[in-house]
């Protein structure tokens, strides 16, 4: 396996940039490993794992709100603003100014729901697929 690992690399990269070329045209994904974090992000590797997630309020019940594609938004997009509004929120880093872009980006995402709720989630990422994961929940903020 070793040996080809440097012809993976090349095709995976060359095949990557025509899924850009392609992408920006406006078609759909030619090659599946274009949008994943695979070779950016892997955390295989590591003991644990955070993510910011929002759940939305319906009827006095809490349900977990999943980072499906939106109009305008892409799954990993979705993903990545939560992330980033939700982690300055819970380091005071313009705490208001975040809470109120995040809630209209819920709202914007997800209108169904009455309220939201932003928690921060820490899993192993090896647990991925087991019949028990154990995920730790911290609530940060009310929206």
């Amino acid at each position: 396996m070793k040996k080809y690992t440097k012809h993976l690399f090349i095709f995976s990269f060359v095949m990557s940039l025509i899924s850009l070329a392609i992408m920006e045209k406006g078609y759909k994904e030619m090659y599946p490993f274009y949008s994943w974090k695979l070779f950016a992000v892997p955390s295989g590797g590591e003991g644990s794992e955070e993510q910011y997630r929002l759940y939305g309020i319906r009827d006095r019940d809490t349900v977990r709100i999943t980072n499906t594609p939106a109009y305008s938004y892409e799954a990993n997009d979705k993903a990545v603003i939560v992330g980033t509004y939700g982690k300055k929120i819970e380091e005071n880093d313009n705490r208001e100014g975040s809470r109120v872009k995040l809630l209209a980006f819920a709202k914007d995402t997800e209108p169904k729901y009455e309220g939201y709720l932003l928690y921060k989630e820490t899993y192993n990422p090896k647990e991925i697929g087991e019949t028990k994961m154990n995920i730790n929940k911290k609530l940060i903020i009310k929206l």
